[in-house]
């Protein structure tokens, strides 16, 4: 009985330590390595929907911190990321923006493997190609606004209702 009792607690343990890994790590932003570095750690240890909706509420941090440095007529910088990112966990990174986490919910919604209401079809993921996150931006952190304006514009992201034709 004492084995039986030993071998539940040490499963029920292990569960535990694993199900709190990702929940447990905070975004260390001190330097860009140190970055880098926390990110390939959320990277290996969220699933790949919550990788997701990360990497989509780091960009909205970006582009929401490039919106409101313009407005300021100031340039947002690496720093400023940074400093806005440093020390905060999953929940506070998808939540930031959005506390009520109905953008964190609406990200996990649309990598949602079962999506397509088939729950024996699955998909290999989001619709959209994920978020590069983890490495630099095309043209560095400190993008001017209209550096940004053009790759939107090259992209397409920039149309309300998505990319238009070719």
């Amino acid at each position: 009985m004492l084995k039986l009792t030993v071998a539940v607690l040490a499963v029920a343990l292990a569960g535990t330590a694993s199900a709190g890994g990702w929940r447990s790590l905070r975004v260390d932003a001190s330097s860009e390595a140190a970055f880098e570095q926390s990110l390939a750690e959320f990277k290996d240890k969220l699933s790949p929907g919550r990788r997701y909706a990360f990497g989509e509420s780091l960009k909205d941090v970006w582009v929401a911190g490039t919106q409101a440095a313009e407005a300021e007529q100031r340039e947002y910088a690496a720093a400023d990321y940074y400093r806005q990112l440093d020390g905060l966990s999953y929940e506070q990174v998808v939540t930031l923006l959005d506390p009520t986490g109905e953008t964190a919910r609406r990200y996990l919604a649309a990598y949602n493997p079962y999506s397509t209401g088939d729950r024996g079809a699955r998909r290999a993921g989001p619709a959209t190609p994920g978020p590069n996150w983890g490495s630099r931006p095309t043209n560095g952190w400190g993008m001017s606004s209209a550096s940004f304006a053009q790759a939107q514009q090259q992209c397409g992201c920039a149309a309300p209702n998505g990319p238009q034709g070719n």
